[in-house]
C-alpha cells in the first residue's frame, strides 16, 4: 500500500484528505514527542486500511510544543481546530475518533479540545479514545527522559539535556506559584471530562517494562475513567518498550484500532 499524502497546514499539523471521503469521518492521531516519520506511517497505514475514506488529521510532539506556555500551544493548535470544526459542518452524524501516544500526543489533544470547547461551547463528539503508553501522572526523571531521547542524537543531546533539567524546573516553580495548572493533571482530567468529550469508550495499550511511563499511571487513569462511566478495554503487552507495542502483536493492535473505530472493542 503507498504512502497517503498529506496536506501541511503547520510544522507540526497536517492532513491527509482521501479521494473520495466521507463527510463527517475523521480520525485524529497525536504522536509521541520526536516520533519519527517511519513510525507514525505504520499506525497511517493501518488506519487507511480499516477507514479508507476517513480523513486523518495528524498532530506531532516536540519540545517545544510541550514546554511552550499554554496560550501559546492553544495558538499552535488552531489550524487543527479548524479543521474539526469543518468536519463537525459537514454533517449532524459526525465520526471522530481520537489516538494519542505517550504524553505528547495527550497534551496536544488536551490543548485541542480546549480550543473547542472555547469556540463552540460544547463537548467533542467522539466514538472513542486509544491511549497508547499514556496518560502519564507526572514524575520528574521520567519526563526529562522522555524529553532528552525526542532530541536527536549526538552533541545535540548531550548539550540538550542540560537545557531539559532547566526546562522542567522553570516549569515546576510556575505549577508551584500557581500560574499553570499541572500539565499532567490537565492532561488527565480533560481527556476524561464531559464538559470537553462527548464519549464513553477508551482504551489503553501499555507495558510493564515501559521505562517512559509508569504502567500504574495508565492503570490509575483507567480506573478513573471506569469511575466515571466510561467503557474501559484495557491491553497489557509483555516485554514492550515505550510506545512500541504495535511491533509486537500488529493483529491485536489493529483489531483494537479497528474495533474503536467500529463500536466492537
Amino acid at each position: 500500500m503507498s504512502t497517503p499524502s498529506f496536506t501541511t497546514l503547520t510544522p507540526s499539523i497536517s492532513l491527509h484528505t482521501p479521494s473520495p471521503h466521507t463527510s463527517g469521518h475523521l480520525i485524529i492521531l497525536c504522536t509521541w514527542l520526536g516520533a519519527r516519520t517511519q513510525h507514525i506511517s505504520k499506525y497511517i497505514s493501518a488506519y487507511t486500511s480499516i477507514a479508507p475514506a476517513a480523513k486523518i488529521l495528524l498532530i506531532q510532539s516536540s519540545l517545544r510544543s510541550i514546554t511552550s506556555p499554554y496560550a501559546t500551544q492553544r495558538r499552535v493548535i488552531q489550524p487543527a481546530a479548524s479543521v474539526v470544526r469543518a468536519v463537525l459542518n459537514e454533517t449532524k452524524s459526525p465520526k471522530i475518533m481520537l489516538h494519542t501516544f505517550s504524553n505528547g500526543g495527550p497534551n496536544a489533544a488536551t490543548q485541542l479540545l480546549l480550543v473547542l470547547r472555547e469556540q463552540r461551547n460544547e463537548a467533542l463528539p467522539l466514538v472513542g479514545v486509544i491511549c497508547d503508553s499514556g496518560p502519564a501522572a507526572g514524575e520528574y526523571w521520567r519526563n526529562y527522559n522522555a524529553m532528552v531521547l525526542s532530541l536527536p542524537a549526538g552533541v545535540a543531546r548531550v548539550l540538550g539535556a542540560v537545557v531539559v533539567h532547566g526546562i522542567l524546573i522553570l516549569l515546576a516553580a510556575s505549577v508551584w506559584m500557581g500560574r499553570y495548572e499541572k500539565l499532567e493533571v490537565l492532561i488527565r482530567r480533560t481527556l476524561l471530562s464531559k464538559e470537553f468529550v462527548m464519549c464513553g469508550r477508551i482504551c489503553y495499550v501499555y507495558s510493564k517494562e515501559d521505562r517512559m511511563t509508569w504502567w500504574e499511571d495508565v492503570v490509575g487513569h483507567a480506573g478513573m475513567a471506569r469511575g466515571m462511566g466510561w467503557e474501559v478495554d484495557e491491553w497489557c503487552v509483555e516485554g514492550t518498550a515505550h510506545c512500541n507495542h504495535l511491533s509486537k502483536d500488529v493483529e491485536g493492535y489493529v483489531d483494537r484500532m479497528r474495533g474503536m473505530w467500529e463500536g466492537s472493542k
